[in-house]
Protein backbone atom coordinates (compact mmCIF):
# COMPACT_ATOMS: atom_id res chain seq x y z
CA UNK A 1 0.00 0.00 0.00
CA UNK A 2 1.40 3.17 -1.10
CA UNK A 3 0.44 6.17 1.64
CA UNK A 4 -0.35 9.93 0.90
CA UNK A 5 0.50 11.78 4.66
CA UNK A 6 0.21 15.61 5.58
CA UNK A 7 -0.45 17.27 8.55
CA UNK A 8 -2.85 18.49 11.04
CA UNK A 9 -4.56 20.91 9.08
CA UNK A 10 -7.54 22.22 11.49
CA UNK A 11 -9.26 21.55 14.59
CA UNK A 12 -12.42 19.77 12.57
CA UNK A 13 -9.50 17.23 12.36
CA UNK A 14 -9.79 16.47 16.47
CA UNK A 15 -13.07 14.65 16.66
CA UNK A 16 -12.31 12.83 12.99
CA UNK A 17 -8.88 11.73 14.79
CA UNK A 18 -10.62 10.66 17.77
CA UNK A 19 -13.58 8.39 15.98
CA UNK A 20 -10.72 6.60 14.10
CA UNK A 21 -8.92 5.87 17.70
CA UNK A 22 -12.16 4.57 18.86
CA UNK A 23 -13.11 2.28 15.77
CA UNK A 24 -9.49 1.15 15.54
CA UNK A 25 -9.09 0.72 19.37
CA UNK A 26 -7.94 -3.21 18.51
CA UNK A 27 -4.96 -2.27 16.28
CA UNK A 28 -4.20 1.40 17.76
CA UNK A 29 -3.70 1.37 21.63
CA UNK A 30 -3.45 5.03 21.98
CA UNK A 31 -6.67 5.86 23.67
CA UNK A 32 -8.74 8.92 22.33
CA UNK A 33 -8.30 10.62 25.36
CA UNK A 34 -4.39 9.86 25.45
CA UNK A 35 -4.88 12.37 22.26
CA UNK A 36 -6.60 15.26 23.59
CA UNK A 37 -4.25 15.58 26.54
CA UNK A 38 -1.01 15.52 24.59
CA UNK A 39 -2.46 18.38 22.18
CA UNK A 40 -4.23 20.60 24.91
CA UNK A 41 -2.92 19.63 28.07
CA UNK A 42 -0.54 23.21 27.88
CA UNK A 43 -0.16 26.19 25.28
CA UNK A 44 3.37 24.71 23.35
CA UNK A 45 1.95 21.70 21.79
CA UNK A 46 0.95 22.56 17.71
CA UNK A 47 -0.95 19.92 16.47
CA UNK A 48 0.15 20.88 12.65
CA UNK A 49 3.44 20.56 13.52
CA UNK A 50 2.94 17.16 15.79
CA UNK A 51 0.89 15.71 13.52
CA UNK A 52 1.11 13.75 10.38
CA UNK A 53 -2.19 11.84 8.91
CA UNK A 54 -1.56 8.97 6.20
CA UNK A 55 -4.77 7.75 4.02
CA UNK A 56 -4.14 5.43 1.64
CA UNK A 57 -5.54 5.23 -2.05
CA UNK A 58 -8.58 4.84 -1.68
CA UNK A 59 -8.93 7.93 0.65
CA UNK A 60 -9.33 6.04 4.07
CA UNK A 61 -7.53 7.07 7.33
CA UNK A 62 -5.09 4.66 7.15
CA UNK A 63 -3.30 6.05 11.00
CA UNK A 64 -1.03 8.93 12.26
CA UNK A 65 2.13 9.77 14.25
CA UNK A 66 2.47 12.37 16.81
CA UNK A 67 5.81 13.42 17.21
CA UNK A 68 6.78 16.20 20.05
CA UNK A 69 9.28 17.09 20.36
CA UNK A 70 10.37 16.05 16.82
CA UNK A 71 12.60 13.72 18.16
CA UNK A 72 9.59 11.17 20.11
CA UNK A 73 7.23 9.67 18.21
CA UNK A 74 4.00 7.20 18.65
CA UNK A 75 2.71 5.37 15.29
CA UNK A 76 -0.65 4.69 14.96
CA UNK A 77 -2.16 2.35 12.53
CA UNK A 78 -4.56 -0.09 11.48
CA UNK A 79 -3.43 -3.56 11.96
CA UNK A 80 -3.84 -4.39 8.07
CA UNK A 81 -1.11 -2.34 7.43
CA UNK A 82 2.35 -3.89 5.76
CA UNK A 83 6.04 -3.80 6.91
CA UNK A 84 6.74 -0.96 3.93
CA UNK A 85 3.50 1.55 5.36
CA UNK A 86 5.29 1.62 8.72
CA UNK A 87 8.81 1.86 7.33
CA UNK A 88 7.24 5.11 5.45
CA UNK A 89 6.05 6.99 8.44
CA UNK A 90 9.38 6.06 10.00
CA UNK A 91 11.24 7.48 7.32
CA UNK A 92 9.01 10.75 7.22
CA UNK A 93 9.28 11.06 10.61
CA UNK A 94 13.11 10.89 10.85
CA UNK A 95 13.45 13.78 7.80
CA UNK A 96 11.49 15.72 9.77
CA UNK A 97 14.09 15.37 12.88
CA UNK A 98 16.57 15.51 11.05
CA UNK A 99 18.11 12.98 13.37
CA UNK A 100 17.17 9.55 15.51
CA UNK A 101 13.93 9.56 16.54
CA UNK A 102 13.02 7.58 19.95
CA UNK A 103 9.56 5.50 18.66
CA UNK A 104 7.42 4.73 21.79
CA UNK A 105 5.45 1.14 20.84
CA UNK A 106 2.95 -0.96 23.22
CA UNK A 107 4.51 -4.28 23.68
CA UNK A 108 0.50 -5.55 24.06
CA UNK A 109 -0.24 -4.23 20.58
CA UNK A 110 2.49 -3.97 18.40
CA UNK A 111 1.56 -5.41 15.34
CA UNK A 112 4.10 -7.89 13.60
CA UNK A 113 4.47 -5.45 10.73
CA UNK A 114 5.19 -2.29 12.82
CA UNK A 115 7.60 -4.20 14.49
CA UNK A 116 9.38 -5.65 11.52
CA UNK A 117 9.28 -2.24 10.16
CA UNK A 118 11.24 -0.97 13.43
CA UNK A 119 13.99 -3.63 13.60
CA UNK A 120 14.65 -3.64 9.34
CA UNK A 121 15.24 0.23 9.91
CA UNK A 122 17.58 -0.37 13.04
CA UNK A 123 15.44 0.49 15.89
CA UNK A 124 15.88 -2.20 18.70
CA UNK A 125 13.75 -1.63 22.56
CA UNK A 126 16.12 0.61 24.89
CA UNK A 127 13.79 1.97 28.05
CA UNK A 128 15.34 1.28 31.18
CA UNK A 129 12.66 2.44 32.93
CA UNK A 130 9.37 1.29 31.08
CA UNK A 131 5.98 3.12 31.29
CA UNK A 132 3.43 0.41 32.73
CA UNK A 133 -0.45 -0.14 31.48
CA UNK A 134 -2.78 -1.17 34.16
CA UNK A 135 -6.49 -2.17 33.40
CA UNK A 136 -9.67 -3.16 34.98
CA UNK A 137 -12.65 -4.84 33.84
CA UNK A 138 -15.50 -3.05 36.05
CA UNK A 139 -18.04 -5.64 37.34
CA UNK A 140 -20.85 -6.10 39.50
CA UNK A 141 -18.52 -6.74 42.41
CA UNK A 142 -16.08 -4.24 41.65
CA UNK A 143 -15.29 -2.19 45.11
CA UNK A 144 -16.94 1.38 45.46
CA UNK A 145 -14.65 4.14 47.32
CA UNK A 146 -15.07 3.65 51.09
CA UNK A 147 -15.98 6.84 52.88
CA UNK A 148 -13.54 9.60 53.00
CA UNK A 149 -11.20 10.45 55.80
CA UNK A 150 -12.98 12.94 58.23
CA UNK A 151 -13.35 16.36 56.49
CA UNK A 152 -12.53 15.14 53.13
CA UNK A 153 -15.17 14.99 49.91
CA UNK A 154 -15.34 14.45 46.21
CA UNK A 155 -16.57 16.87 43.33
CA UNK A 156 -15.89 17.60 40.01
CA UNK A 157 -15.86 20.69 37.45
CA UNK A 158 -19.27 20.12 36.90
CA UNK A 159 -19.94 22.19 39.95
CA UNK A 160 -18.75 25.19 40.87
CA UNK A 161 -16.86 24.47 44.40
CA UNK A 162 -13.19 24.55 42.60
CA UNK A 163 -12.48 27.57 40.14
CA UNK A 164 -10.53 26.61 37.13
CA UNK A 165 -7.10 28.42 38.84
CA UNK A 166 -7.69 26.41 41.82
CA UNK A 167 -8.14 22.96 39.40
CA UNK A 168 -4.83 23.97 37.91
CA UNK A 169 -2.79 25.33 40.13
CA UNK A 170 -3.58 21.51 41.76
CA UNK A 171 -1.79 19.82 38.78
CA UNK A 172 1.05 22.14 38.56
CA UNK A 173 1.95 21.78 42.21
CA UNK A 174 1.60 17.50 42.34
CA UNK A 175 3.57 17.51 39.23
CA UNK A 176 5.96 20.52 39.15
CA UNK A 177 7.74 21.88 36.75
CA UNK A 178 4.41 21.80 34.85
CA UNK A 179 3.84 23.92 31.67
CA UNK A 180 -0.19 23.28 32.23
CA UNK A 181 -1.30 27.14 32.05
CA UNK A 182 -5.41 27.98 32.67
CA UNK A 183 -5.98 29.24 29.00
CA UNK A 184 -4.71 25.68 28.00
CA UNK A 185 -6.65 23.73 30.75
CA UNK A 186 -9.82 25.98 29.26
CA UNK A 187 -8.81 25.09 25.59
CA UNK A 188 -8.53 21.15 26.97
CA UNK A 189 -12.49 21.60 28.27
CA UNK A 190 -13.87 22.51 25.21
CA UNK A 191 -12.32 19.08 23.54
CA UNK A 192 -15.45 16.97 22.02
CA UNK A 193 -14.62 14.38 24.70
CA UNK A 194 -13.92 16.26 27.63
CA UNK A 195 -16.75 15.58 30.19
CA UNK A 196 -16.67 17.50 33.50
CA UNK A 197 -17.94 14.45 35.86
CA UNK A 198 -15.25 12.70 34.93
CA UNK A 199 -12.83 15.67 35.92
CA UNK A 200 -12.95 14.55 39.70
CA UNK A 201 -11.40 16.44 42.79
CA UNK A 202 -10.73 15.39 46.76
CA UNK A 203 -11.56 18.46 48.66
CA UNK A 204 -10.10 19.17 52.22
CA UNK A 205 -11.45 20.15 55.64
CA UNK A 206 -10.42 24.05 54.43
CA UNK A 207 -12.05 23.35 51.09
CA UNK A 208 -8.53 23.30 49.54
CA UNK A 209 -7.79 20.84 46.83
CA UNK A 210 -5.82 17.63 47.83
CA UNK A 211 -6.09 15.45 44.82
CA UNK A 212 -7.58 15.30 41.60
CA UNK A 213 -8.39 12.86 38.33
CA UNK A 214 -9.17 13.39 35.29
CA UNK A 215 -11.06 10.23 33.57
CA UNK A 216 -11.90 10.11 29.90
CA UNK A 217 -14.26 7.58 28.30
CA UNK A 218 -14.87 6.71 24.57
CA UNK A 219 -18.48 5.39 23.68
CA UNK A 220 -17.33 3.43 20.41
CA UNK A 221 -14.82 1.43 21.79
CA UNK A 222 -16.44 1.57 25.89
CA UNK A 223 -13.07 2.16 26.87
CA UNK A 224 -12.07 3.80 30.01
CA UNK A 225 -8.87 6.03 30.55
CA UNK A 226 -7.20 7.81 33.86
CA UNK A 227 -4.81 10.32 32.48
CA UNK A 228 -3.71 12.33 34.67
CA UNK A 229 -4.04 11.53 38.58
CA UNK A 230 -1.92 13.19 41.39
CA UNK A 231 -2.35 13.71 45.06
CA UNK A 232 -0.30 16.48 46.53
CA UNK A 233 2.53 15.72 48.31
CA UNK A 234 1.54 17.03 51.90
CA UNK A 235 -2.21 14.48 51.62
CA UNK A 236 -0.67 11.18 50.37
CA UNK A 237 -0.61 8.03 52.40
CA UNK A 238 -3.97 8.27 53.30
CA UNK A 239 -5.67 6.77 50.87
CA UNK A 240 -7.03 9.25 49.24
CA UNK A 241 -5.07 7.98 45.94
CA UNK A 242 -7.19 4.20 46.29
CA UNK A 243 -10.30 5.50 46.46
CA UNK A 244 -10.66 8.36 43.96
CA UNK A 245 -9.16 5.90 41.45
CA UNK A 246 -11.89 3.66 42.86
CA UNK A 247 -14.74 6.82 42.28
CA UNK A 248 -13.45 6.91 38.84
CA UNK A 249 -13.30 3.15 38.03
CA UNK A 250 -17.35 3.50 39.45
CA UNK A 251 -18.32 6.79 37.35
CA UNK A 252 -16.57 5.07 33.89
CA UNK A 253 -18.57 1.82 34.70
CA UNK A 254 -21.39 3.91 35.31
CA UNK A 255 -21.07 5.54 31.14
CA UNK A 256 -20.93 1.83 29.72
CA UNK A 257 -16.74 1.54 29.96
CA UNK A 258 -16.27 -2.15 29.81
CA UNK A 259 -12.64 -1.44 30.87
CA UNK A 260 -10.47 0.99 32.20
CA UNK A 261 -6.59 2.20 31.42
CA UNK A 262 -4.02 3.65 33.91
CA UNK A 263 -0.51 4.07 33.31
CA UNK A 264 2.83 5.26 35.27
CA UNK A 265 6.79 4.03 35.50
CA UNK A 266 7.51 1.03 36.38
CA UNK A 267 9.67 2.52 38.86
CA UNK A 268 7.35 3.73 40.33
CA UNK A 269 6.63 1.92 43.71
CA UNK A 270 3.83 3.94 45.38
CA UNK A 271 1.68 4.71 42.18
CA UNK A 272 1.90 0.69 41.28
CA UNK A 273 0.86 -0.08 44.73
CA UNK A 274 -2.07 1.95 44.49
CA UNK A 275 -3.22 1.31 41.24
CA UNK A 276 -2.95 -2.40 42.11
CA UNK A 277 -4.70 -1.85 45.24
CA UNK A 278 -7.51 -0.47 43.64
CA UNK A 279 -7.80 -3.61 41.41
CA UNK A 280 -5.44 -2.90 38.68
CA UNK A 281 -3.29 -5.59 37.02
CA UNK A 282 -0.51 -4.72 34.45
CA UNK A 283 -1.42 -5.73 31.03
CA UNK A 284 1.54 -4.66 29.23
CA UNK A 285 4.29 -2.17 28.83
CA UNK A 286 5.33 0.85 26.50
CA UNK A 287 8.26 0.86 25.32
CA UNK A 288 11.06 3.47 23.27
CA UNK A 289 12.67 2.46 20.64
CA UNK A 290 15.53 3.78 19.26
CA UNK A 291 18.95 3.44 17.46
CA UNK A 292 22.09 5.72 16.98
CA UNK A 293 22.35 6.82 13.64
CA UNK A 294 20.45 7.63 10.71
CA UNK A 295 23.61 6.31 8.61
Amino acid sequence: MSLTHRPYQSAADLPFLLDWLGRHAHSAYMHPGDLVWWLRQNEVVDPARALDLYFSGAGDLAGFVFSDPPTWAVLQGRDDLAPDDWQQMIEVAENKAGEPVTFNAYTGEMTGARVQALRRAGYVPASTDRLARLYRVPGPADPAAAPLPAGFRFTDMGRADVSEADRVDLHRAVWHPSRVTVDAYRTLRAAPNYLPELDVVIVGPAGEPAAYALGWFDEVSRAGLLEPVGTLAEFRRRGLGRQLVREMTRRLAGLGAEGVTIGTRESNGAAMGLYQSAGYHVTGYWVDYRRTSLT
